[in-house]
């Protein structure tokens, strides 16, 4: 079966590989830690977008 479920080190991930994800995070001038924790819903839709090819990689910092 497979897992569905995303935790805050998988976002961590994404945020520190998804370049649309990683400047948005540093342009808030929070932790990192900090800003996965506001912004869990929006990095699960990136997630899910790409994983499940609605949308490309990078398409934040690149369009679609």
């Amino acid at each position: 079966m497979a897992r569905t479920t995303i935790n805050d080190d998988d976002r961590r991930v994404w945020v520190q590989n998804d370049e649309g994800l990683y400047d948005m995070a540093r342009a808030s001038r929070l932790t990192q830690r900090q800003w996965i924790r506001e912004n869990r819903a929006l990095i699960d839709e990136v997630i899910r977008n790409v994983t499940e090819g609605d949308k490309p990689q990078h398409y934040l910092k690149y369009g679609n």
